[in-house]
């Protein structure tokens, strides 16, 4: 009967460690900090502030001239007590981040604006990326209720096909953001 006991707990011990372990791998780096919330008489706009870093590997990939995406997506909703949230309105962005070599420069362009910023040191291209991400939602959307949530993630299956599958599992290239929520003032 001892022995089963100290079995027992020696298993419970490396299960305790293993899940402690499993858990750190999933926490995300990558915050939005804050959104900052504006209205005027038609609309709400929606900012986030972030604190994004990526790996060496995601550096080396951009400045050998592979372009990644990055997708931002914001849910304006309504919380429920008993069931799933009310989703009053959904946005992307996808911004595309590439770097030329030549000028040394590396440029973040919002895909459905064709808006850009270019930046010449890769830090600052991390510090930019919260400029291009403008949400703006129309005020009749907007009730004394709404929330809204927003998440960043990199889009794997913008990069090339020889490289989808070796970075799918690779912590190196997990930038993703969990979700930041946040009420909305009227």
């Amino acid at each position: 009967m001892v022995f089963i006991t100290v079995t027992f707990k020696k298993m419970n011990i490396k299960l305790l460690l293993t899940l402690l372990f499993f858990s750190t791998l999933v926490v995300a780096e990558n915050h939005v900090i804050f959104l900052e919330i504006s209205s005027n008489e038609t609309s709400t706009v929606i900012k986030p502030q972030l604190d994004f870093h990526t790996s060496a590997q995601i550096k080396e990939a951009i400045d050998n001239g592979i372009r990644i995406n990055i997708i931002a997506k914001v849910d304006l909703y309504e919380p429920q007590s008993l069931w799933f949230n009310k989703t009053l309105k959904k946005q992307k962005i996808t911004l595309e981040i590439s770097y030329f070599s030549l000028g040394k420069h590396y440029k973040i362009k919002n895909l459905r604006t064709d808006e850009q910023i270019g930046v010449n040191e890769y830090p600052q291209l991390w510090k930019e990326l919260e400029k291009l991400m403008v949400f703006e939602f129309p005020n009749s959307a907007i009730t004394s209720k709404s929330w809204v949530k927003l998440r960043i993630m990199l889009d794997k299956g913008a990069l090339p096909i020889a490289m989808q599958l070796p970075v799918l599992f690779d912590s190196n290239w997990d930038i993703n953001t969990p979700w930041h929520e946040q009420k909305v003032m009227q």
